[in-house]
């Protein structure tokens, strides 16, 4: 009898500890429903106002009333890690966001004083957006399907004036459309897209055009049947198709 009431006091003062260690999550931290935090397409979102490095303007207090400073870590209500931040008068520069699961929602960190990186996840971990910041602006983009494929790609110049690239992708990993810099001098791109089974669309050249702010068609594009064989030969100048001859 003496070791079964020993068993349950042990019990008991798990118990008690566990609850005071969540208690003092509670007091200490913010606690969070997993529903009223993480949105089905855009992810965790509720700390991305406090991003100094981006520019945010937001401020967050700490227990003392007063803009907070160093660690702090919010929970969901179940206990599980929601998020573990530093923060500079109370805006962030580094951080992490966790889903329910354990696994890493987001990842913000800095490289140097200009230079921040952004990775975002899926809820398997499979990685979902992967983010360069200059400043407050990106300078390159990728996202990528829950399997695991690039779905879209953009790169600006370090200028942050022109696309070095852009481009977006199938499913299958085949490209749709890519956009790509060959002539950094003349501001010259090739430019393809292609239909789901691989095979060219149409293909040819664009130019930008500094003062519209514009990327416009020139010379001779090629458009093709989803078979594979050329359709029409088109001629732009300025954006605009000056004449057309079938194939």
């Amino acid at each position: 009898m003496k070791y079964i009431l020993s068993i349950l006091t042990l019990i008991l003062n798990l118990s008690v500890f566990a609850q005071n260690d969540l208690t003092d999550k509670k007091l200490y931290h913010n606690t969070y429903d997993p529903e009223k935090v993480i949105d089905k397409t855009y992810g965790i979102v509720m700390y991305e106002k406090l991003n100094m490095m981006l520019g945010k303007d937001s401020v967050r207090n700490g227990a003392t009333g007063y803009a907070a400073n160093g660690f702090i870590e919010d929970y969901y209500t179940s206990g599980q890690l929601l998020h573990k931040g530093f923060y500079v008068d109370g805006q962030l520069k580094i951080y992490k966001n966790y889903y329910p699961n354990g696994k890493e929602e987001r990842n913000f960190r800095m490289v140097d004083i200009k230079k921040s990186k952004m990775t975002l996840f899926y809820e398997d971990g499979t990685m979902k957006s992967d983010i360069v910041y200059i400043g407050n602006e990106a300078l390159s983009w990728i996202d990528y399907y829950p399997n695991g494929t690039v779905e879209f790609e953009e790169i600006y110049d370090k200028s942050f004036q022109y696309y070095e690239k852009k481009a977006a992708y199938f499913k299958s990993g085949k490209p749709e459309d890519v956009l790509l810099l060959v002539d950094k001098k003349k501001l010259i791109y090739s430019y393809s897209s292609y239909y789901e089974n691989g095979n060219l669309k149409e293909q040819g050249t664009v130019k930008y055009d500094k003062a519209m702010f514009d990327y416009q068609r020139i010379g001779d594009w090629k458009l093709f049947n989803e078979n594979g064989s050329p359709s029409k030969i088109q001629k732009y100048v300025n954006g605009t198709v000056q004449s057309e001859q079938n194939l």
